[in-house]
This record gives C-alpha cells, structure tokens and sequence, in this order.
C-alpha cells in the first residue's frame, strides 16, 4: 500500500526493469535453443549438464577457431552479460524501493495510517468483494432466465394442439389395432 501511495513512479521502474530481465532472459534462451542443437554452434559450449553457461561460453570462446562459432558465442556471451546486468538493475532498484518504503514508516502520521489503512486496504477489498458478489447473483439470474426461456419458449396454446395431434394419432393407431380407447 505504501508503495502505490507514495512510490509509484519507482515501483514502475522496478516494473520496468523485470519486463527488461524477462525481455534479457527470453532473448537469451531462444538463441541457446536456436543454435545449441545437434549440429549448432553452441554444442560444444554445453556442460555435463547439457546446459549452455556464461562459463562455458567463455572457456570455449577461447579455444574456438570457427569464425560462425565464434561469432555466436560472442552473441550468447553478449546476451548473458545483457542477462546479467539486467538482474543487477532490477535487484539495486528493488533495494532502493524497499530502502525508501521502510524509511517511510516512521515519517506516516496517523492521519495517513487511517488512510492507508481504512481507504486503501479494507475499503478497497470490501468494493472488490460487493462487485464479485454482484457479478456473481448477476450471472445467477441471467442462468434463470435462459433457463426459463428456454422452458417456455413455446407458447401454451401451440403445445395443447400438438398434445391433440398426437392424442389424435394414437387413437387412430389404437383403433387400427381394433381397440376403442375414450378419454
């Protein structure tokens, strides 16, 4: 709650740099998966665990003699630096705004507290358990009356003369089988 009252431009920050590490961390593993196949140019970079690592892409950028090999390996070298730096931008901004929201506690006044507390907090879950609960009867009632739509959909009078037709059918059929039935 504090965060959104008082630190909102630094929580979108924050949110910024996790959509750069997942952006960093996608970039990443599509290269690994694109060219660390059978005949890729980062086989020989995987480790025992058939898993393509910073170090082993660094040890095998050393030993590398293919231009194409060595390029990709800088490229995979390049996007884990991306990766890592990525990781540390995202975890000082996050020191950084949790530093600040701790160092906020003390300065609220009571006025704030009741505020944060009262308005923010329970108001908001309350409105938020009223629209669930409306949406909820809302889509009840809506069941029922498709319900019943459907029920009687077809008017009174249609089906009192398809009973007819068909009483009228079956005593036709009785009566052909020679039995008289009268109701």
């Amino acid at each position: 709650l504090i965060v959104a009252c008082f630190f909102a431009e630094e929580q979108a920050q924050v949110d910024n740099l996790q959509s750069a590490l997942d952006s960093a961390n996608q970039a990443l593993e599509s290269f690994i998966e694109e060219n660390s196949g059978e005949d890729g140019l980062l086989n020989d970079a995987l480790n025992d665990k058939d898993k393509v690592t910073k170090a082993t892409v660094t040890a095998r950028l050393k030993l590398a003699t293919d231009p194409d090999e060595k390029a990709a390996l800088k490229q995979a070298k390049k996007l884990f630096d991306a990766e890592a730096d990525a990781k540390k931008a995202l975890k000082e901004a996050q020191e950084a705004l949790d530093l600040a929201v701790f160092k906020q506690y003390p300065k609220l006044s009571i006025d704030e507290i009741k505020s944060l507390i009262v308005d923010d907090k329970w108001l908001a879950t309350l409105e938020s358990n009223i629209v669930a609960e409306i949406e909820r009867v809302t889509q009840q009632l809506a069941n029922r009356v498709k319900e019943l739509e459907e029920r009687y959909s077809e008017p009174l009078p249609a089906l009192n003369q398809s009973v007819d037709n068909l009483s009228d059918k079956v005593a036709g059929h009785l009566k052909a089988m020679g039995l008289e039935w009268t109701l």
